[in-house]
């Protein structure tokens, strides 16, 4: 007899059972602890604010250049400047300083990170976040970066 032909009455056939269906605990799994470093955390809200649209970097120019320091002196690549958290009892709360590109509306910036941070965290970490306080430490302007490349001035105000 081949097990497609097997009856399901047999000990190994996959057959739902009040257990597996969210009655009591599973008999199989294995019992244990499990804990959420809040580096993990950090982590996982520094990468899901950067999927943001409008989200140009995270923390203020001074994080951002230790953590451009930190970066050359390791090879790590993971900048979690800008993102504090409190973690107790799998509840997060959670710091963000964001800078934001020009012409983004601030309010519906901080909106879509309210929606998406707490969600990817939950998602990935497994931790509730009961509060996500977002601080914008900056406003990215419109060809800033070829300014600070090229060494040149920006022009003086003009006088009236």
């Amino acid at each position: 007899m081949t097990s497609a032909q097997r009856p399901s009455s047999t000990p190994d056939s996959p057959t739902p059972t009040a257990t597996s269906m969210g009655g009591a605990a599973d008999p199989t799994a294995v019992p244990g602890t499990t804990e959420v470093l809040p580096s993990v955390v950090q982590k996982v809200t520094a990468y899901s604010a950067r999927e943001i649209p409008g989200v140009v970097a995270l923390g203020a120019s001074a994080s951002r250049a230790v953590g451009a320091v930190r970066q050359t002196l390791t090879g790590n690549t993971e900048n979690t400047a800008g993102v504090r958290v409190e973690l107790a009892d799998q509840q997060a709360h959670i710091g963000l300083d964001v800078e934001i590109e020009y012409g983004v509306g601030a309010r519906e910036l901080v909106r879509a990170l309210r929606r998406h941070v707490p969600k990817a965290v939950e998602e990935i970490a497994g931790v509730t976040v009961v509060e996500l306080n977002v601080v914008i430490t900056d406003v990215h302007l419109p060809g800033a970066d070829l300014d600070a490349d090229s060494g040149a001035t920006p022009p003086p105000p003009a006088s009236l």
